[in-house]
């Protein structure tokens, strides 16, 4: 599908949202911050399966019934979870400070979530064969299971949560994996990256450098590093090592994201905050290896003003191709992701990118960005970039 100016606002508006809850509580409630809530059984999602919410991101409803959705390693908002927390029993979601409960004691019944309380139908039992019990003080025994109906969303699997009789129902659907420091989740093809402590390294001590790409990067950015616009994640081949070194070093300094409402680039921060240097480098140099296949086309405009736009404010420092300038610290931008382009654009032109004294190469792409006369702009220059794909 193509984009237009009818569009334009809804890209934009997907990049700035105010989203529920604060990044701030990631890193300041406690020192461990939690975990996936994993089924044992892979049944058939080949990544597992997770607890997780409806919708993602700026589209994420609280209000609908929990899910569980192939499993995305790493902190996400949606589908990072503590038990035990903030009271016994208690299983609880961080960054939207509500808790996992029962709508009421029935078999079939939905599995909700609410502003954490002393509420009997938000207390569980974490039985030693793996299930989850509500811990209802009745006989009727309970417990959080997964529907037998799986629906695909995109490359990933989804079902339906749901409380069931704990002795009728098939361990396959009942059992879990508690989010914990130390666990060890089910082994399947993107390891847990706790399961990887040395990864990254390469060489005979450790496993292959792309392992830790797969597990850390692949879910977002695709195995093949082409980008999922679904996840809001740019395509990343073909792009220079030194430009994604740069980013790299201003997520994890900070220098992008942090600000209120808008989630992707500290999401971002936030995921690769714990890399060390060696494993960023290991990032960049399996990138680097893999095929370069231009984006798909999803911008449309006015490509003979947008020639006339790129040519007066851009090609100074992108060059007349579109393929960047090192010396000048100018990325390539012919055959990237389009969609990616508008919405950094937008972000420079509104200060929520290139803000950052630090961020030398940024605020002086905001000059040049805000001097693009319109909205419209954004797109006719992309539109007249799509023409330039190698």
């Amino acid at each position: 599908m193509k984009i237009s100016k009818i569009t334009l606002l809804t890209i934009i508006g997907l990049s700035v949202f105010t989203a529920t809850g604060a990044f701030a509580q990631a890193r300041d409630y406690d020192e461990w911050f939690g975990g996936n809530l994993m089924l044992v059984d892979l049944i058939d999602a080949e990544k597992g399966y997770c607890l997780d919410l409806e919708g993602y991101a700026s589209i994420t409803d609280t209000s609908r019934p929990v899910i569980v959705h192939s499993c995305k390693l790493g902190y996400w908002k949606d589908g990072t979870w503590r038990v035990n927390y903030p009271e016994e029993g208690q299983v609880y979601l961080p960054e939207y400070d509500l808790c996992l409960a029962a709508p009421a004691l029935e078999d079939e019944a939905v599995v909700i979530l609410e502003p954490c309380s002393g509420s009997q139908m938000q207390r569980f039992v974490f039985r030693d064969d793996g299930k989850i019990e509500i811990d209802s003080g009745t006989s009727n025994s309970l417990c959080l299971a997964v529907g037998e109906v799986s629906r695909a969303t995109g490359n990933n699997l989804r079902r339906q949560t749901r409380f069931a009789s704990c002795d009728d129902t098939s361990d396959t659907f009942t059992q879990w994996i508690l989010p914990a420091e130390d666990a060890v989740y089910t082994d399947f093809e993107f390891t847990p990256l706790a399961l990887l402590a040395d990864a990254g390294q390469g060489g005979a001590g450790g496993p292959p450098i792309g392992n830790l790409f797969r597990g850390a990067c692949a879910p977002c950015h695709g195995p093949a590093g082409d980008g999922l616009a679904s996840e809001f994640a740019p395509k990343l081949t073909g792009q220079e090592d030194w430009y994604l070194s740069r980013q790299l070093t201003n997520f994890v300094s900070e220098f992008r994201g942090g600000h209120e409402g808008e989630r992707w680039a500290t999401q971002m921060s936030f995921h690769i905050a714990d890399f060390t240097q060696a494993q960023l480098d290991s990032f960049v140099e399996h990138i680097g290896s893999l095929e370069d296949i231009s984006a798909p086309v999803t911008i449309e405009g006015d490509i003979a003003r947008g020639e006339q736009l790129y040519t007066g404010t851009c090609a100074a420092c992108h060059g007349p191709e579109a393929m960047g300038d090192q010396g000048l610290g100018s990325p390539r931008l012919a055959g990237m992701a389009d969609w990616y382009m508008v919405i950094q654009l937008d972000k420079f032109r509104n200060n929520l990118r290139g803000d950052k004294p630090q961020d030398i190469m940024g605020l002086q792409m905001a000059l040049f960005a805000k001097s693009l006369p319109d909205e419209q702009a954004l797109l006719d220059v992309t539109a007249y970039i799509n023409t330039l794909a190698p």
